[in-house]
């Protein structure tokens, strides 16, 4: 049986107010459970996507939208409240979508799973479970508007966690991280399995690692989809998106692939480099 598939054809949104349309006739698809990275300049669109799929547009943000996001044989927009309740959203501005009502870390992160009913045992066990993977352990006493700007983000991610989605929506999730911090975050994102994830960021190297597929995002159009591997090599000339590093030193060193391609990430080029 095949793998159900998130599908755009011809997907265009205009806010309302605005003549242009921010994203311009889209057709792309990816597997259910797959990692998408959302690369391109600023302005893109990416984060207009990412509001699409998590409700924002157009039930906050109003908005025209025309074409189709199906999910397997289903329009998304009949399945969005459903799916809103198994869906995770991390921001940009990532203090703006706390509470604002907890008095501690381990409040915040407790808050969703109360609001849903969940018994006792099981909001300490999830919470304990996502402040471990977030190093949060030590901060669970402190006031969420005590923590610095990477340590917020982690909330934010660790908070939408909490509630175990199907679907994770991450918006520059690393923004404000130190290098430790967003290392342990994309080595923890590379390790989940069977959960969709959409990832706008402009951590390159980190996306053609973790990713299953590369969508770039150029003045509202797809100028790109495909492996990491497969879209970073074909934008190569391209200036307005970011290339990974290996890509760069490969280059420079004439270093390919038996394919005749470029490696995108450190161990593609260390075992072209072999060979």
């Amino acid at each position: 049986m095949a793998s159900r598939q998130i599908a755009l054809k011809n997907l265009s949104v205009q806010y309302l107010g605005f003549e242009d349309w921010v994203l311009k006739e889209i057709t792309v698809s990816a597997p259910v459970g797959a990692k998408i990275g959302l690369v391109g300049p600023s302005k893109g669109g990416r984060s207009t996507l990412l509001n699409l799929f998590a409700g924002i547009i157009p039930k906050i943000i109003p908005a025209k939208i025309k074409g189709k996001v199906t999910l397997g044989d289903n329009d998304y927009r009949d399945l969005a409240p459903e799916l809103r309740k198994t869906t995770g959203v991390v921001l940009q501005d990532s203090a703006s979508q706390l509470s604002g009502l907890a008095d501690s870390v381990y409040d915040e992160l407790a808050f969703a799973l109360v609001n849903r009913g969940l018994d006792p045992l099981t909001i300490q066990d999830r919470v304990a479970a996502v402040a471990s993977q977030f190093d949060l352990e030590d901060y669970l006493e402190q006031a969420p508007t005590a923590l610095s700007g990477g340590q917020m983000q982690r909330l934010a991610i660790a908070s939408a966690l909490a509630l175990n989605p199907q679907f994770l929506l991450l918006d520059d999730p690393t923004s404000q991280m130190d290098p430790v911090g967003r290392q342990h975050f994309f080595s923890w994102l590379k390790q989940q399995k069977d959960q969709t994830v959409f990832i706008a960021s402009g951590e390159v190297d980190d996306l053609a690692e973790v990713c299953d597929q590369i969508w770039v995002l150029e003045a509202g159009r797809l100028a790109a989809s495909g492996t990491p591997q497969a879209v970073f090599n074909q934008l190569k000339d391209d200036p307005l998106v970011a290339k990974p590093t290996s890509l760069e030193l490969a280059k420079r060193l004439k270093i390919k692939r038996p394919d005749g391609s470029y490696p995108v990430t450190a161990s593609e080029l260390k075992e072209a480099a072999g060979k």
